[in-house]
């Protein structure tokens, strides 16, 4: 078991762990972008992204949104990434972000935490199956492509989908 890890706020001079991470996710992001999704994500109401450090270095991230919904008075919470350095895992770096994202939500009125997963990430659901997660639904996903002679959508900070 690790040492206890510090959880504080993602910063931009994160961005070259971040970056590492996101591609270990599978979602390979050049350094250079990190600071500018970071001011993005921070200027979105609601919003956060927290990083895990052991011994001054960035071993995890997570990433956390409240979105209000017509169907309960409450804010639901949205855990949109989770990664552990793969140097780190099994050693409780991933419990302490799920449980730091779900305080955060808490402390900022909402009843539930949901997430999606990748069908391929089995590992992934056993982890948040044992730290009470259910299986409630299926997420369904349509992928917009930049077609020639179509022009991209606005996904300006305000409409962007997550």
């Amino acid at each position: 078991m690790m040492a206890a890890v510090g959880i504080r706020p993602a910063r931009a001079d994160d961005a070259e762990a971040l970056s590492r991470l996101l591609g270990q996710l599978g979602y390979p992001s050049e350094v250079a972008e990190i600071p500018d999704r970071l001011i993005r994500l921070n200027s979105r109401p609601g919003t956060t992204a927290f990083v895990a450090e052991d011994r001054g270095k960035v071993v995890g991230c997570v990433t956390v949104h409240l979105f209000p919904a017509l169907h309960t008075s409450e804010p639901n919470a949205w855990l949109t990434a989770l990664v552990v350095d793969e140097t780190a895992r099994g050693k409780g770096v991933g419990s302490a972000l799920v449980k730091r994202a779900e305080d955060w939500a808490i402390e900022h009125g909402a009843q539930r935490i949901a997430l999606t997963s990748a069908l391929r990430r089995k590992e992934a659901h056993e982890f948040y199956k044992t730290r009470s997660y259910e299986h409630t639904g299926v997420r369904l996903t349509k992928i917009f492509t930049k077609e020639p002679g179509r022009p991209s959508a606005n996904l300006s900070p305000t409409n962007q989908a997550n």
